[in-house]
């Protein structure tokens, strides 16, 4: 099956309509859209069989899969593979549930939004901004500006967005294969083939030479004459 098209991303034009949509809706078309940004990764950084590879069938054509791998290739650090894969986690939820009230106040999904490690970092700066003396805003304000991220929902949202951000921003390609060639191993092997011939000594005494037969002594022998 041929690999779908890969659409193209504005944050600022997404986040709108984004924060606006249902929960479910929202939780759906946030993995969707890391899912797309991971792929758009792939499609960069991959220099050979991308539509086999990246395709709905394909060893990379699922969600999971591409996460697994991109940290297996160190492509991602270990907070973005976890937060992807808690991302996917959540989506899960809603996309399998046929519960009409299923929300992000629902304890598993907030107890999952609560791990998003992104949501979390930012919340844990705007604390420490806090604590820093500043000259035009209060520690009231800066700590209401942090609040913000603090329900699970919107956790949810600012992961999304800044995970797509940040996986748009990595480095569009990788370098060439730089290893030993095979070929030029290969042939240095063939074409340089030597035959080694060697002695091989024996120290010791001689083996045993097989006894030789003596004739049978004649009748008359030792007769003497009468």
């Amino acid at each position: 099956m041929p690999r779908r098209p890969i659409p193209s991303f504005d944050l600022n034009a997404f986040s709108g309509p984004f924060r606006k949509e249902s929960d479910r809706a929202c939780a759906v078309l946030g993995a969707a859209l890391l899912d797309a940004r991971l792929e758009s990764l792939y499609s960069r950084r991959l220099r050979t069989f991308k539509d086999e590879l990246l395709s709905n069938s394909g060893p990379l054509g699922a969600f999971s899969a591409r996460i697994k791998v991109a940290r297996a290739l160190a492509w991602i650090s270990e907070d973005v593979r976890f937060d992807l894969d808690q991302i996917r986690s959540i989506r899960n939820e809603f996309a399998h549930n046929f519960d009409h009230e299923l929300s992000f106040a629902n304890q598993a999904i907030t107890d999952k939004c609560r791990t998003l490690r992104v949501a979390q970092t930012l919340i844990d700066a705007n604390e420490y901004a806090a604590s820093i003396p500043h000259r035009n805003l209060s520690v009231e304000v800066i700590r209401a500006m942090g609040a913000v991220f603090a329900p699970p929902r919107q956790r949810f949202e600012v992961t999304v967005e800044m995970l797509a951000q940040h996986i748009d921003e990595l480095p569009p390609d990788t370098a060439e294969y730089a290893g030993p060639s095979l070929r030029d191993e290969l042939w240095a092997l063939g074409s340089n083939i030597t035959i080694k011939f060697s002695a091989v000594a024996i120290v010791g005494a001689p083996p045993p030479q097989p006894e030789q037969s003596q004739p049978a002594p004649s009748p008359e022998a030792g007769a003497s004459d009468a």
